[in-house]
Parts: structure tokens; sequence; C-alpha cells
């Protein structure tokens, strides 16, 4: 793509997008034990982004699991964290951060 005064390519430099895999890694993050892929694999786990719904998907997985312990209660509250994966998942589909309302910016897991 070149720019309108035809001085060459223009780069596009805005860093809230997500670069290489960054994106399939946030998106993993809310499939249960997947968001452990984006802490592992080069360079992705660096990036801020990913970080971010790596973080949101952990505290997911282990509300899930607590969840699922409780009976009637868990039950319950299983639909609202189904409910803040998709909105994860739209979120990082759409490459924007997301913190899940309530407990995402109280618990951070990932630094």
């Amino acid at each position: 793509m070149e720019n309108e005064n035809n001085q060459g390519p223009v780069i596009d430099n805005n860093p809230s997008k997500p670069a290489g895999n960054a994106k399939l890694f946030a998106i993993l993050a809310y499939f249960g034990i997947f968001c452990l892929i984006g802490l592992l694999v080069e360079p992705e786990k660096n990036d801020p982004y990913v970080k971010n719904h790596v973080n949101n998907g952990l505290i997911l997985w282990i509300a899930s699991v607590i969840c699922l312990v409780i009976p009637i209660v868990g039950w319950i509250c299983s639909i609202a964290v189904l409910v803040f994966a998709i909105m994860g998942i739209v979120a990082a589909a759409q490459d924007n951060y997301f913190t899940i309302p309530i407990i995402g910016e109280k618990i951070k897991i990932i630094k």
C-alpha cells in the first residue's frame, strides 16, 4: 500500500493491533486449559495483549472449576462464566483488551 504522495509504502504502526499469532492465543485463552498456550509460546507470551486475555482465561477457568464443585449455586454461576468467556472471545476477535466485570480488576494472575 502506498500513500497519496507516492513516498513509498505506508506502515501501520498501530500499537493496539496484535502481531503474529497473538490474536489466536488471545481467543484460545477462553477455552479452558488452552489458556496455557499463550503463556508458553514465544514471542507472544510477552505481549501485553495476550497476557491480558490469558489472565482473564485463567480466572474464568478457575471460576468454572469452582462452579462445578458447588451444587446449584455453582451451576448458576457457571452461566456467568460462560457469558464472560463469550464477551472475552468477542473482544479478542476485535483486537480489544478486555477486563472481566466485577473481579477482573481485583485479580491479576499474570502480570
